[in-house]
């Protein structure tokens, strides 16, 4: 269970869970589709996170706690810019982590 997305209470059995890459992948495709995101929550008033992006995009889906912990930290660690710039800051260190996980 994570413990940054609490609203996140299913367990995820039955649900296909893709591997690190594949789902940092899908969670930067998920946030590239958005123009902005928010901070502290899975989705407030039909806006959505990082994390909250992915699932509106692969409901069917599970991710590894640990993931949407590292992922929301980070979205959320973008304390005082506009959903317009966490977004774009995401994206870079979305695109930062798959460059480093693709040289490792």
């Amino acid at each position: 269970m994570s413990k940054l997305r609490p609203e996140l209470t299913g367990d995820g059995k039955g649900c296909t869970c893709p591997d690190t890459a594949d789902s940092l992948y899908m969670i930067r495709d998920a946030v590239r589709r958005r123009d902005t995101l928010i901070k502290g929550a899975l989705k407030r008033d039909g806006n959505v996170c990082a994390i909250g992006a992915f699932f509106g995009d692969n409901p069917t889906l599970a991710l590894k706690a640990s993931l949407i912990d590292e992922v929301a930290a980070y979205n959320d660690s973008i304390k005082t810019a506009s959903p317009k710039v966490r977004r774009n800051r995401v994206l870079q260190w979305l695109n930062w982590k798959l460059k480093v996980l693709a040289s490792g």
